[in-house]
Protein backbone atom coordinates (compact mmCIF):
# COMPACT_ATOMS: atom_id res chain seq x y z
CA UNK A 1 0.00 0.00 0.00
CA UNK A 2 1.56 3.41 -0.85
CA UNK A 3 1.50 6.56 1.29
CA UNK A 4 -0.75 7.93 -0.60
CA UNK A 5 -3.75 5.21 -0.81
CA UNK A 6 -3.33 4.91 2.96
CA UNK A 7 -3.91 8.76 3.45
CA UNK A 8 -6.87 8.56 2.14
CA UNK A 9 -8.30 6.09 3.88
CA UNK A 10 -7.36 7.73 6.85
CA UNK A 11 -9.43 11.01 5.80
CA UNK A 12 -12.26 8.46 5.12
CA UNK A 13 -12.05 7.05 8.81
CA UNK A 14 -10.51 10.28 11.06
CA UNK A 15 -10.78 13.03 8.70
CA UNK A 16 -9.99 15.61 11.27
CA UNK A 17 -6.52 14.17 11.03
CA UNK A 18 -6.44 15.26 7.34
CA UNK A 19 -7.51 19.09 8.40
CA UNK A 20 -4.65 18.88 11.28
CA UNK A 21 -2.06 17.84 8.84
CA UNK A 22 -3.00 20.51 6.09
CA UNK A 23 -3.21 23.17 8.56
CA UNK A 24 0.43 22.88 10.09
CA UNK A 25 1.39 22.16 6.43
CA UNK A 26 0.14 25.33 5.68
CA UNK A 27 1.52 27.15 8.81
CA UNK A 28 5.11 25.80 7.97
CA UNK A 29 4.94 26.75 4.48
CA UNK A 30 4.12 30.45 5.58
CA UNK A 31 6.67 30.85 8.34
CA UNK A 32 9.04 29.64 5.59
CA UNK A 33 8.04 32.03 3.25
CA UNK A 34 8.24 35.24 5.53
CA UNK A 35 10.68 34.05 7.92
CA UNK A 36 11.98 35.66 10.47
CA UNK A 37 8.67 36.51 11.66
CA UNK A 38 6.56 37.08 14.85
CA UNK A 39 3.39 35.25 15.64
CA UNK A 40 1.47 38.23 15.43
CA UNK A 41 2.49 39.72 12.38
CA UNK A 42 1.66 35.63 11.49
CA UNK A 43 -2.11 35.62 12.50
CA UNK A 44 -2.34 38.09 9.61
CA UNK A 45 -1.56 34.68 6.84
CA UNK A 46 -3.39 31.83 9.22
CA UNK A 47 -7.25 31.43 10.21
CA UNK A 48 -6.21 30.72 14.02
CA UNK A 49 -6.99 32.12 16.95
CA UNK A 50 -4.12 33.78 18.64
CA UNK A 51 -4.05 30.61 21.61
CA UNK A 52 -4.59 28.09 18.40
CA UNK A 53 -1.55 29.33 16.68
CA UNK A 54 0.94 29.92 20.06
CA UNK A 55 -0.29 25.90 20.66
CA UNK A 56 0.50 24.85 16.96
CA UNK A 57 3.94 26.80 16.69
CA UNK A 58 5.35 25.13 20.31
CA UNK A 59 4.58 21.86 18.51
CA UNK A 60 6.19 22.82 15.80
CA UNK A 61 9.40 23.74 17.96
CA UNK A 62 9.09 20.59 20.11
CA UNK A 63 9.00 19.06 16.99
CA UNK A 64 12.02 20.28 15.91
CA UNK A 65 10.64 21.64 12.67
CA UNK A 66 10.90 25.81 13.51
CA UNK A 67 13.50 27.64 15.50
CA UNK A 68 11.97 30.41 17.59
CA UNK A 69 14.51 33.53 18.40
CA UNK A 70 13.50 36.98 19.73
CA UNK A 71 13.91 38.11 15.99
CA UNK A 72 11.12 35.93 14.89
CA UNK A 73 9.94 32.25 14.10
CA UNK A 74 11.75 30.43 10.75
CA UNK A 75 12.18 26.93 9.64
CA UNK A 76 14.77 24.83 10.54
CA UNK A 77 16.96 21.93 8.81
CA UNK A 78 14.37 19.92 9.53
CA UNK A 79 11.78 21.30 8.55
CA UNK A 80 13.09 22.71 5.15
CA UNK A 81 13.45 18.47 4.44
CA UNK A 82 9.72 17.89 5.87
CA UNK A 83 8.64 21.00 3.55
CA UNK A 84 10.67 19.27 0.40
CA UNK A 85 9.31 15.31 1.24
CA UNK A 86 5.76 16.73 1.35
CA UNK A 87 6.13 19.04 -2.11
CA UNK A 88 6.02 16.62 -4.59
CA UNK A 89 4.39 13.89 -3.08
CA UNK A 90 1.36 14.68 -1.51
CA UNK A 91 0.69 18.59 -2.14
CA UNK A 92 -0.18 17.96 -6.40
CA UNK A 93 -1.44 14.11 -5.31
CA UNK A 94 -4.34 15.96 -3.39
CA UNK A 95 -5.54 16.66 -6.87
CA UNK A 96 -4.94 13.63 -8.26
CA UNK A 97 -8.68 13.32 -9.87
CA UNK A 98 -8.91 16.67 -10.76
CA UNK A 99 -5.71 16.27 -12.96
CA UNK A 100 -7.04 13.68 -14.76
CA UNK A 101 -9.79 15.06 -15.60
CA UNK A 102 -7.97 18.43 -16.68
CA UNK A 103 -5.46 16.27 -18.95
CA UNK A 104 -7.86 14.51 -20.90
CA UNK A 105 -10.41 16.50 -21.30
CA UNK A 106 -7.88 19.02 -22.96
CA UNK A 107 -5.76 16.82 -24.30
CA UNK A 108 -2.75 19.13 -22.44
CA UNK A 109 0.98 17.29 -21.91
CA UNK A 110 0.35 17.82 -17.43
CA UNK A 111 -1.10 19.35 -15.30
CA UNK A 112 0.01 20.59 -11.37
CA UNK A 113 -2.43 22.16 -8.96
CA UNK A 114 -1.39 23.63 -5.96
CA UNK A 115 -3.61 24.63 -3.06
CA UNK A 116 -5.37 28.32 -2.11
CA UNK A 117 -5.05 30.73 -4.22
CA UNK A 118 -2.29 32.60 -6.06
CA UNK A 119 -3.46 35.91 -5.43
CA UNK A 120 -4.13 36.18 -1.65
CA UNK A 121 -2.02 33.32 -0.30
CA UNK A 122 2.19 33.93 -0.70
CA UNK A 123 2.69 30.52 0.26
CA UNK A 124 0.70 29.51 -2.87
CA UNK A 125 2.40 31.86 -4.50
CA UNK A 126 5.87 30.79 -3.65
CA UNK A 127 5.33 27.29 -4.26
CA UNK A 128 3.49 27.70 -7.56
CA UNK A 129 6.74 29.64 -8.51
CA UNK A 130 9.39 26.86 -7.41
CA UNK A 131 6.96 24.48 -9.06
CA UNK A 132 7.48 25.82 -12.04
CA UNK A 133 11.25 26.86 -11.82
CA UNK A 134 12.08 23.62 -10.82
CA UNK A 135 9.87 21.72 -13.92
CA UNK A 136 11.74 24.43 -16.54
CA UNK A 137 15.37 23.11 -14.89
CA UNK A 138 14.93 19.66 -15.63
CA UNK A 139 14.07 20.70 -19.17
CA UNK A 140 17.49 22.74 -20.12
CA UNK A 141 19.94 21.21 -21.63
CA UNK A 142 23.59 22.54 -22.29
CA UNK A 143 22.43 25.00 -25.00
CA UNK A 144 19.24 26.44 -24.38
CA UNK A 145 17.08 29.81 -25.69
CA UNK A 146 13.96 30.52 -23.44
CA UNK A 147 11.20 32.62 -24.19
CA UNK A 148 9.30 34.61 -21.64
CA UNK A 149 6.01 36.52 -21.99
CA UNK A 150 5.31 39.93 -19.42
CA UNK A 151 2.61 40.32 -17.52
CA UNK A 152 2.10 40.69 -13.20
CA UNK A 153 2.46 36.75 -12.70
CA UNK A 154 5.88 36.63 -15.16
CA UNK A 155 7.16 39.35 -13.14
CA UNK A 156 6.48 37.42 -9.61
CA UNK A 157 8.57 34.60 -11.20
CA UNK A 158 11.34 36.34 -11.82
CA UNK A 159 11.17 37.91 -8.24
CA UNK A 160 12.12 34.39 -7.29
CA UNK A 161 14.77 33.46 -10.00
CA UNK A 162 18.13 33.00 -8.75
CA UNK A 163 21.44 31.30 -9.63
CA UNK A 164 20.39 28.24 -9.64
CA UNK A 165 17.87 28.55 -12.53
CA UNK A 166 20.16 27.15 -15.27
CA UNK A 167 23.27 26.50 -13.25
CA UNK A 168 26.45 25.25 -15.10
CA UNK A 169 24.08 25.19 -18.87
CA UNK A 170 24.41 28.16 -21.52
CA UNK A 171 21.05 29.87 -20.96
CA UNK A 172 19.83 33.20 -23.27
CA UNK A 173 16.35 33.83 -21.95
CA UNK A 174 14.45 35.93 -24.71
CA UNK A 175 11.22 37.98 -24.58
CA UNK A 176 8.81 36.06 -27.32
CA UNK A 177 7.42 39.57 -28.26
CA UNK A 178 8.51 42.78 -28.30
CA UNK A 179 7.25 45.99 -26.84
CA UNK A 180 8.11 49.74 -26.67
CA UNK A 181 4.80 50.95 -24.47
CA UNK A 182 5.86 53.46 -21.45
CA UNK A 183 3.15 52.14 -19.11
CA UNK A 184 3.70 49.12 -17.05
CA UNK A 185 7.24 48.84 -18.45
CA UNK A 186 8.25 46.71 -15.37
CA UNK A 187 5.56 44.29 -16.61
CA UNK A 188 6.55 43.92 -20.01
CA UNK A 189 8.24 40.92 -21.80
CA UNK A 190 11.74 42.85 -22.05
CA UNK A 191 11.74 43.48 -18.68
CA UNK A 192 10.39 40.09 -17.09
CA UNK A 193 13.79 37.78 -19.73
CA UNK A 194 16.43 41.09 -18.74
CA UNK A 195 15.40 40.77 -14.70
CA UNK A 196 15.53 37.15 -14.89
CA UNK A 197 18.75 36.69 -16.70
CA UNK A 198 20.30 39.16 -13.91
CA UNK A 199 18.78 37.34 -11.39
CA UNK A 200 20.23 33.86 -12.82
CA UNK A 201 23.44 34.71 -13.99
CA UNK A 202 22.41 34.37 -17.13
CA UNK A 203 22.36 36.12 -21.02
CA UNK A 204 19.49 37.21 -22.24
CA UNK A 205 18.37 39.10 -25.71
CA UNK A 206 15.82 41.95 -26.00
CA UNK A 207 13.32 42.71 -28.88
CA UNK A 208 12.12 45.92 -29.04
CA UNK A 209 8.84 46.03 -31.32
CA UNK A 210 5.72 47.79 -30.89
CA UNK A 211 2.34 46.18 -30.93
CA UNK A 212 -0.33 46.98 -33.39
CA UNK A 213 2.31 48.36 -36.93
CA UNK A 214 1.50 48.16 -40.05
CA UNK A 215 2.36 45.67 -42.55
CA UNK A 216 5.15 47.71 -44.50
CA UNK A 217 6.41 49.01 -41.01
CA UNK A 218 6.81 45.87 -39.68
CA UNK A 219 8.65 44.21 -42.89
CA UNK A 220 10.53 47.65 -42.82
CA UNK A 221 11.80 47.00 -39.21
CA UNK A 222 12.67 43.24 -39.48
CA UNK A 223 15.39 44.63 -42.14
CA UNK A 224 16.92 46.42 -38.65
CA UNK A 225 20.46 44.12 -37.92
CA UNK A 226 19.20 44.50 -34.26
CA UNK A 227 16.11 43.26 -34.98
CA UNK A 228 17.26 40.67 -37.29
CA UNK A 229 19.70 39.36 -34.48
CA UNK A 230 17.05 39.27 -31.80
CA UNK A 231 14.78 37.29 -33.98
CA UNK A 232 17.29 34.75 -34.90
CA UNK A 233 17.12 34.28 -31.15
CA UNK A 234 13.79 34.03 -30.78
CA UNK A 235 13.80 31.10 -33.46
CA UNK A 236 16.19 29.02 -31.41
CA UNK A 237 13.74 28.63 -28.11
CA UNK A 238 13.03 25.47 -27.12
CA UNK A 239 11.15 26.60 -23.70
CA UNK A 240 8.46 28.91 -23.40
CA UNK A 241 7.43 30.40 -20.12
CA UNK A 242 4.31 32.50 -20.30
CA UNK A 243 1.09 33.38 -18.45
CA UNK A 244 -2.44 33.93 -19.66
CA UNK A 245 -4.05 37.13 -19.65
CA UNK A 246 -8.01 38.23 -19.52
CA UNK A 247 -8.96 39.42 -22.97
CA UNK A 248 -9.54 43.34 -22.45
CA UNK A 249 -7.53 43.82 -19.25
CA UNK A 250 -4.33 42.81 -21.64
CA UNK A 251 -6.63 45.06 -24.54
CA UNK A 252 -6.78 48.14 -21.94
CA UNK A 253 -3.01 47.50 -21.29
CA UNK A 254 -1.99 47.62 -24.77
CA UNK A 255 -4.37 51.22 -25.02
CA UNK A 256 -5.55 49.05 -28.20
CA UNK A 257 -8.12 51.32 -30.47
CA UNK A 258 -11.91 52.09 -29.80
CA UNK A 259 -11.95 49.99 -33.13
CA UNK A 260 -10.27 46.96 -31.06
CA UNK A 261 -12.47 47.01 -28.25
CA UNK A 262 -15.32 46.99 -30.24
CA UNK A 263 -14.10 44.03 -32.34
CA UNK A 264 -12.98 41.93 -28.95
CA UNK A 265 -16.58 42.71 -27.55
CA UNK A 266 -18.49 42.13 -30.56
CA UNK A 267 -16.35 38.62 -30.96
CA UNK A 268 -16.65 37.92 -27.24
CA UNK A 269 -13.29 37.60 -26.60
CA UNK A 270 -12.44 35.72 -23.46
CA UNK A 271 -8.38 35.20 -22.83
CA UNK A 272 -5.21 37.05 -24.60
CA UNK A 273 -1.65 35.03 -24.80
CA UNK A 274 1.37 35.37 -27.36
CA UNK A 275 -0.64 38.40 -29.27
CA UNK A 276 -3.82 36.43 -30.27
CA UNK A 277 -7.42 36.66 -28.22
CA UNK A 278 -9.32 34.06 -27.97
CA UNK A 279 -13.55 33.46 -27.21
CA UNK A 280 -14.57 30.42 -24.33
CA UNK A 281 -14.47 27.82 -26.81
CA UNK A 282 -10.79 28.34 -28.04
CA UNK A 283 -11.38 30.31 -31.55
CA UNK A 284 -8.86 32.73 -31.85
CA UNK A 285 -10.44 36.00 -32.71
CA UNK A 286 -8.24 38.80 -32.81
CA UNK A 287 -4.30 39.28 -33.22
CA UNK A 288 -2.32 41.92 -32.85
CA UNK A 289 0.30 43.05 -35.49
CA UNK A 290 4.18 43.10 -33.95
CA UNK A 291 7.91 41.10 -34.30
CA UNK A 292 7.89 38.08 -32.49
CA UNK A 293 6.29 34.49 -31.63
CA UNK A 294 2.95 34.21 -32.63
CA UNK A 295 0.39 31.33 -31.22
CA UNK A 296 0.77 29.18 -34.04
CA UNK A 297 4.24 29.65 -33.99
CA UNK A 298 4.51 28.19 -29.92
CA UNK A 299 2.44 25.02 -31.68
CA UNK A 300 6.46 23.83 -32.56
CA UNK A 301 7.56 23.64 -29.31
CA UNK A 302 8.02 20.90 -27.29
CA UNK A 303 7.92 22.41 -23.75
CA UNK A 304 5.80 25.18 -23.01
CA UNK A 305 5.33 26.28 -19.28
CA UNK A 306 2.27 28.09 -18.35
CA UNK A 307 1.40 29.39 -14.62
CA UNK A 308 -1.85 31.54 -13.95
CA UNK A 309 -3.23 32.09 -10.20
CA UNK A 310 -6.23 33.86 -9.26
CA UNK A 311 -10.11 32.85 -10.04
CA UNK A 312 -10.56 35.81 -11.84
CA UNK A 313 -7.96 34.26 -14.37
CA UNK A 314 -10.13 30.83 -14.53
CA UNK A 315 -12.24 31.85 -17.81
CA UNK A 316 -9.27 33.05 -19.47
CA UNK A 317 -7.40 29.98 -18.67
CA UNK A 318 -10.67 27.71 -19.63
CA UNK A 319 -10.90 29.58 -23.10
CA UNK A 320 -7.06 28.76 -23.55
CA UNK A 321 -7.07 25.33 -22.73
CA UNK A 322 -9.96 24.85 -25.35
CA UNK A 323 -7.12 25.58 -28.05
CA UNK A 324 -5.56 22.33 -27.04
CA UNK A 325 -2.44 22.74 -26.00
CA UNK A 326 -1.14 19.44 -26.34
CA UNK A 327 3.27 20.56 -25.53
CA UNK A 328 1.39 22.69 -22.27
CA UNK A 329 2.51 21.93 -18.99
CA UNK A 330 0.30 23.77 -16.75
CA UNK A 331 0.57 24.66 -13.32
CA UNK A 332 -2.71 26.84 -11.72
CA UNK A 333 -3.53 27.04 -7.82
CA UNK A 334 -6.66 25.59 -6.47
CA UNK A 335 -9.53 28.60 -6.73
CA UNK A 336 -8.55 28.25 -10.77
CA UNK A 337 -9.19 24.29 -10.62
CA UNK A 338 -12.47 24.28 -8.98
CA UNK A 339 -14.13 27.20 -11.38
CA UNK A 340 -12.54 25.23 -14.32
CA UNK A 341 -13.98 21.74 -13.13
CA UNK A 342 -17.47 23.21 -12.75
CA UNK A 343 -17.15 24.42 -16.24
CA UNK A 344 -16.10 20.92 -17.37
CA UNK A 345 -18.55 19.23 -15.76
CA UNK A 346 -21.39 21.57 -17.40
CA UNK A 347 -20.37 19.86 -20.73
Amino acid sequence: MDILHLLHMQNKLIPEMFAKFNSRYALLLTIKVNQPIGRKTLLNFVDMTERQLRTECEVLSKLGLIIKKTTGMSIAEKGEELLSEIKDSLVNDAFAEEKKLLRKHFSVKEVHIIAGDFINNEGTREEMTELLLDKVNEKITKECVIGVSGGSTMYYVTSKTDETFGYGKDVTITPLRGGLSVVNTEYQANNIASKMARNSGNNYQLLHAPDNLGQKALDELKKEPVVKNALDVISKTSIIIHSIGNAFEMAYRRKSSKEILKVLEEKKAVCESFGSYFDESGSEVFKTSTIGMSFKDVNGIDNVFTIVGGEDKADAVFSYLNTNPANMTLIIDEAICKKIINKVNKI
